[in-house]
């Protein structure tokens, strides 16, 4: 299936914004002693480790969870008001928390950021860059209640046909991955298929 107003994917760089990693931690957070790299295999890059009490500080990826809304044949977008990406659009998601399943993350994320109530349709995609220490999950949704309701974390809701899609001011890669992906990849009745998510 061709869909001609799709633009073609650019390969920009993720936008900038701070994070923990080997360039900017300096603290143990076991005993606060000072870390510093270490090579700890043959071959593979060095970790950061406590001077103090020798704890490995191997820095990791975040988990976001996020969902793509589907409804009488439109999606919904979030407007971003806070930084990276002030002003951007992308779809709900946001950190999994510690101790929390990356389904219930999105089905939270989605609560706080829109006030809907969503069943998790099948499985988007799950979406990383080298540029950035992030792995995005994303999935399908359905509706199932609530009332649009706007966070701190946005300042416009918006219901979008694919044509309405503003693909020139998405947030990040993974949004216009994410949103390419839902709507040429036939699943779940999405948009590709031509329906609504199934009851």
């Amino acid at each position: 299936m061709v869909l001609d107003w799709l633009p073609s994917m650019p390969d920009a760089p993720h936008p900038t914004h701070r994070h923990i990693s080997p360039q900017t931690i300096r603290f143990c957070p076991l005993c606060g002693a000072v870390l510093a790299p270490r090579a700890m295999e043959a071959g593979k890059r060095p970790e950061m480790v406590c001077t103090g009490c020798e704890f490995v500080y191997y820095m990791m990826q975040k988990v976001v969870a996020g969902t793509i809304p589907w409804r009488d044949g439109r999606l919904l977008l979030t407007r971003r008001a806070i930084e990276p990406s002030l002003g951007k659009w992308t779809f709900p998601g946001g950190y999994v928390d510690w101790g929390e399943t990356v389904e219930a993350a999105a089905l939270r994320e989605t609560s706080e950021e829109t006030g809907l109530t969503v069943a998790l349709g099948g499985l988007l995609g799950v979406y990383s860059y080298a540029s950035s220490p992030v792995v995005i999950v994303v999935y399908r949704a359905r509706v199932l209640g609530g009332t649009l309701t706007l966070c701190h974390e946005n300042d416009r809701l918006e219901w979008m046909t694919p044509a309405e899609v503003p693909w020139d001011e998405l947030a990040f890669p993974s949004t216009m991955a994410a949103m390419r992906d839902f709507l040429t990849r036939p699943d779940d009745g999405g948009p590709a298929a031509g329906s609504a998510l199934p009851a």
